[in-house]
């Protein structure tokens, strides 16, 4: 009685969940589509209902170089601190980063890491804090940010971030200033049939359907309408295993030029690695079947590089094609145009549906045993919510439209947008990408850059 109850919820929260496209019957169609293309050789292209498609390397602030308007952004930003909310969804899996209590052995979720001394988690909060310490020094007022969160049940996430906020008091901020709201699991299905794969107690293997559900998701629960209560306009996004998006005035200018031009959205971007599981940021031309042009900067994923002939730079073609920046999900969003696309009733609900076969998916089955086997399931990325802000013309625009899209991009060093505590060191790693390791070492570097511009010797991290 009690695996059927954990059955019909399950399968009653994707029934509600994708609603928008037919519920799980929609679910297992897109997911079947999805998969019969990725097996055709000729992909099927996501714009090919457009006469015309182009890329381009997006224009944009860059922090660095022009210091004075970065200077007047990241002051508006500040400024605007009482007009915005912050969203984190940490309701990802963490598998990567193995991270296991040590006394129960039990899988832990990212947010729970130990880093410097706090959880991910607490490291957010102390950033947040420190921006509005920064308001209140500056306009002498006090403001409190809501904070919206979005979590899961995979790893028992939930549980777990409840338990860290009851403990450390709802960071001294108090609980209405908290939202948490929960991710439905989605099944995972087997890159061969399409069936769904069946774990240990006839229930079927879930997995968290990408942060991408997080707009649809914050529509159904009520998070605009709560943020609105808090008077606020615009959000910033961010994810909890980037250590460094808070460094300097990246998440300051980004949240101040949204507000003061009235943006719809804005990445936060840098130099990209080559070869790094990461996606890019470009501007798209298009012009569509009716010959109107649209134009606005969005995402596009690492594991969709092949399908837009978007290739790796090597030693080779590096210097010849133009290097696209990296996607690094630190966004500014306006609430408003965010809740008009999570509340519609059709897929573009769910931006940059992808079905992602590229990992081997572990789980017990329905007799004990270990498994691992092809799958994926439906994923969607929050990012992509940009493919709903296109500007549109009736003719073809010249270079520099970017100031006038709703869509913006701004740029700093690398090492002060992105570094990530994503996966765990092994001892046979030659590189330090992606490991809490890696992402100290950067935060060091940042600190000796801070530090030697005031007058203060300290050596410099070695070069990775």
């Amino acid at each position: 009685e009690l695996l059927l109850g954990r059955l019909l919820k399950f399968l009653g929260d994707i029934e509600e969940f994708y609603d928008c496209v037919g519920g799980i019957i929609g679910y297992q169609i897109m997911a079947l589509e999805l998969l019969s293309v990725s097996k055709s050789k000729d992909s099927k292209h996501r714009h090919s209902k457009d006469k015309f498609v182009d890329f381009h390397v997006p224009t944009g602030l860059n922090l660095l170089e022009d210091t004075e308007y970065a200077s007047q952004a990241a002051l508006w930003g500040i400024e605007g601190l009482p007009e915005l909310g912050e969203i984190y969804p940490i309701g990802g899996a963490g598998d990567r980063l193995g991270l296991m209590d040590s006394d129960t052995g039990e899988s832990l979720p990212a947010a729970l890491l130990p880093y410097c001394g706090r959880s991910l988690l607490e490291g957010l909060m102390r950033d947040l804090q420190a921006r509005e310490f920064l308001h209140f020094k500056i306009f002498g007022k006090q403001c409190i940010t809501p904070v919206a969160v979005m979590t899961s049940s995979v790893k028992n996430n939930h549980e777990h971030i409840v338990a860290i906020c009851e403990r450390l008091e709802w960071f001294g901020r108090g609980r209405e200033n908290f939202r948490l709201f929960e991710q439905p699991l989605v099944p995972v299905v087997n890159a061969e049939d399409g069936k769904w794969l069946i774990s240990e107690s006839l229930l079927p293997v879930g997995k968290p359907g990408g942060h991408g559900a997080i707009w649809k998701l914050a529509c159904d629960r009520g998070v605009f309408e709560w943020l609105y209560r808090h008077g606020r306009k615009g959000a910033t996004v961010r994810q909890v295993s980037n250590v460094v998006a808070a460094t300097d005035l990246t998440l300051m200018a980004l949240a101040g030029i949204g507000l003061r031009h009235n943006k719809k959205l804005g990445f936060a971007s840098c130099e990209r690695r080559p070869g790094a599981t990461e996606g890019v940021n470009v501007l798209i031309e298009k012009q569509n079947l009716d010959g109107l042009w649209e134009y606005g900067i969005t995402c596009i994923e690492y594991t969709e590089f092949e399908k837009y002939g978007i290739s790796e730079p090597t030693a080779t073609n590096g210097s010849l094609q133009a290097s696209y920046p990296a996607n690094t999900n630190i966004l500014y969003v306006d609430l408003q145009a965010a809740q008009e696309v999570g509340s519609r009733k059709n897929a573009s609900c769910l931006p940059g549906i992808v079905l992602n076969l590229k990992k081997a998916v572990s789980y017990v089955d329905h007799l004990g045993f270990e498994c691992s086997a092809a799958g994926g399931r439906l994923e969607c990325t929050m990012q992509n919510i940009a493919d709903n802000f296109m500007n549109t013309y009736s003719y073809r625009c010249s270079k520099g439209i970017e100031s006038e899209l709703d869509t913006f991009i701004v740029y700093n060093e690398r090492k002060k947008v992105t570094s990530s505590a994503k996966r765990k060191l092994k001892s046979e790693d030659r590189s330090l990408h992606q490991t809490p390791e890696g992402s100290l070492l950067d935060i060091m570097r940042n600190a000796h850059d801070l530090l030697s511009s005031c007058s203060i010797e300290v050596p410099e991290g070695e070069r990775q």
